[in-house]
């Protein structure tokens, strides 16, 4: 079993393929990897995973190999494993990977086709990714938001307060483009005049994204200061509680 530790946004435009059946890896809906646990939990130990049988060989990986790292301890820590069960990263990542596979082509012992990684590698630096050397040798395995054509160019939700990174190409890039239709829905109340200010919703193509994670009943907000009375013994006892319940 390939397991992607990293974001949903960077899985989609590059992941590893099973080497026997082709199938791409589990890629989390997960935004930032604070939400690893709750993906795990869900997904790898909880309802979801009963239906599996036998031992299973879980081959984590992410970036550089730092994530996964830290991902794979922490299932090895927290999840509750059936007899079988292993858990291992892929030392240095995509990155290590993709250095390894061109090395391989510039010796001419394997081709751009054999390459496990499809796609591009998701990269936090100016370059926004990279794939193999040589002009022509990635294809993409994403398509831009708004058109649909082949494209592994990244961009970003321009409604305020949003933000998702998105694939868009650049002809697309001049229309603005949102995440989805609510997001624009959003942007239009928030500039209607109001007596007071308040907190942007998540938009609706983020709240499905929240529900495969957290389920449908859990609404996500901002962290927000509340105040709770209690009684006890007759003293009256303020409990500030930040963050969700």
């Amino acid at each position: 079993m390939l397991l992607d530790v990293r974001n949903h946004y960077e899985s989609r435009i590059g992941y590893f393929v099973d080497p026997k059946t082709g199938e791409a890896a589990l890629r989390p809906p997960i935004r930032r990897f604070s939400q690893w646990p709750q993906y795990v939990k869900k997904y790898m130990t909880g309802a979801e995973a009963q239906d599996e049988k036998g031992g299973r060989q879980i081959m984590t990986y992410c970036t550089g190999g730092i994530r996964c790292e830290k991902g794979a301890r922490w299932m090895e820590e927290n999840m509750e494993k059936r007899e079988g069960d292993s858990v291992c990263t892929l030392k240095g990542g995509i990155a290590a990977y993709m250095a390894w596979m061109d090395d391989e082509i510039r010796l001419g012992k394997k081709r751009p086709e054999d390459s496990l990684f499809k796609g591009k590698n998701y990269v936090f630096d100016a370059r926004g990714s990279t794939g193999l050397e040589g002009d022509g040798l990635t294809h993409p395995v994403s398509s831009c938001h708004v058109c649909g054509r082949p494209e592994d160019r990244l961009s970003k939700c321009q409604s305020k307060g949003c933000h998702l990174i998105l694939v868009v190409c650049e002809a697309c890039e001049s229309t603005h483009p949102r995440c989805c239709q609510n997001c624009h829905k959003l942007d239009v109340s928030a500039s209607i005049p109001s007596a007071g200010k308040a907190s942007r919703p998540i938009c609706e193509c983020e709240r499905q994204r929240e529900a495969l994670l957290w389920g449908s009943d859990r609404l996500k907000g901002k962290k927000q200061k509340q105040s709770k009375r209690e009684s006890a013994g007759g003293i009256e006892i303020q409990v500030k509680v930040i963050g969700d319940p």
